[in-house]
């Protein structure tokens, strides 16, 4: 049996060994008491309803009274000589069988009854194991005796206990038995489920099997979720470190080609090389690794800054990053196609600066990679939320994992062209800051189209 099963064993074994004990202090104890007042009690009505019924009919009244209530009933006239009067009684208690040797009516008792006082008397018969309770009334000038014979329960409650004993004895054969089915049902899953989880503490991601239909199962699949989504989380973090590694290679290179320019055309002119173009050159790198560097800056800004929501304008947002690109977009002939089919009062809730990057990122991202010659915006309202989407064609195959577009560091295929060359940090931002905002977002590539969505909630 293992340490659980043990405990299980143990710990109710000691709770039933004492209600065991319990009860048999109970028995010896407090069951005769309760049984003497449980006979007192009904001699109380056997006595009320003799005082409060007429009896024109005694002997009838008493034998009806003696069969409802399983009592003995016995009366005389009230004597002056309580030795007659008790000789009398115990003659008509022997005639019912009733034999009592310790039977008396004292005289204070009898001048009690007397006054109308019912008396309450037990009689111990000692040797006889047996005692007589009575209770004494007096009705039309006689002395009714209303008693019930009732054993000596200090026998009775130790052969109990002796028999309780042996029942006990094999009621904790039987129950360690069946504790050690139990503890085995219950103990068994929860092994399994420590081996799973000492498991998937070594990264080895495993899923269990258990069905008991109580709350052992609904740990395992509790655990068997935290081992999927730990399993996710890993390599998700292994591809992110992968993609750091990238990313360190990247911002090298991209670093020290600029560097390297410098350094060569600044010898250039050092050594009067220079034909009118190398000191553009040197500037032109120099804004180069300026903006790469702004670029990491604001992405470590935004992770770090406070959001600060209010209510806002979304539109009059939109147009004013809309004007930022209209040269761009002119020179690179793209057109803008805008579609709104909302309420212009309606205005967004959120932190309308970050927003206003999350527009200008899509935006520029629209422009830098668009295929064709249209970028399409809408704003729809949807419930308590304004849908914003824009979209454009592109070259990414359909079964691309459009998923990884946000991932900082990511840089697609379709920016292998040196024009189109980025970081990828521009849809990490934006997706920072959406996360933030707990706002719901999300891509879509269909038919050589890509659109980001945004569902910015109502003021």
């Amino acid at each position: 049996m293992n340490r659980l099963g043990r405990k299980l064993a143990i710990t109710i074994s000691i709770s039933i060994l004492l209600l065991f004990t319990l009860s048999m202090l109970t028995n010896y104890f407090l069951l005769p008491q309760y049984y003497k007042y449980q006979i007192k009690k009904e001699l109380q009505a056997v006595a009320h309803e003799i005082e409060t019924t007429p009896t024109p009919h005694l002997e009838g009244f008493i034998h009806n009274l003696e069969e409802k209530y399983n009592v003995t009933i016995v009366y005389e006239k009230i004597l002056d000589n309580e030795d007659d009067l008790n000789w009398q009684l115990r003659e008509k208690l022997a005639k019912k069988k009733i034999n009592l040797n310790r039977f008396w009516i004292t005289k204070d008792t009898l001048q009690k009854v007397k006054e109308g006082q019912n008396q309450y008397v037990l009689y111990d018969q000692g040797k006889l194991k047996s005692s007589f309770s009575t209770s004494l009334i007096e009705k039309d000038n006689l002395i009714m005796v209303v008693g019930v014979s009732i054993v000596h329960f200090r026998e009775a409650a130790e052969v109990i206990n002796t028999f309780m004993i042996y029942t006990f004895g094999f009621a904790i054969s039987t129950l360690l038995f069946l504790v050690w089915i139990w503890s085995r049902k219950i103990t068994n899953p929860l092994k399994v489920l420590t081996d799973i989880s000492q498991d998937i503490s070594r990264l080895d991601f495993k899923k269990v099997n258990i069905k008991t239909d109580d709350e052992i199962e609904e740990l395992a699949d509790s655990i068997n979720k935290m081992s999927d989504e730990l399993k996710t989380a890993h390599n998700d973090l292994k591809r992110k470190n992968q993609n750091l590694k990238r990313f360190m290679s990247d911002i090298t290179h991209e670093l020290k080609t600029p560097l390297s320019l410098m350094k060569a055309y600044s010898v250039g002119i050092q050594d009067g090389l220079d034909d009118g173009t190398y000191l553009q050159t040197v500037l032109r790198q120099i804004d180069n690794v300026s903006s790469l560097i702004d670029e990491l800056l604001e992405f470590s800004r935004v992770e770090q800054e406070e959001l600060k929501k209010t209510d806002f304008d979304l539109i009059s947002l939109v147009h004013s990053c809309l004007e930022k690109y209209q040269i761009e977009m002119k020179q690179k002939q793209i057109c803008l196609d805008i579609h709104k089919k909302i309420n212009p009062s309606i205005r967004a809730y959120a932190d309308p600066s970050k927003i206003e990057k999350v527009i200008n990122n899509l935006v520029s991202n629209a422009i830098k990679y668009t295929e064709g010659s249209t970028i399409h915006i809408k704003l729809d309202e949807i419930n308590d939320h304004v849908l914003f989407t824009i979209e454009n064609q592109t070259s990414l195959p359909n079964p691309t994992d459009i998923t990884r577009i946000w991932e900082p560091f990511y840089v697609g295929e379709f920016s292998r062209n040196k024009d189109k060359s980025g970081t990828g940090l521009g849809l990490a931002i934006v997706q920072s800051i959406l996360q933030r905002h707990q706002i719901e977002y999300g891509v879509k590539l269909s038919d050589k189209t890509i659109q980001f969505y945004i569902y910015f909630p109502k003021a």
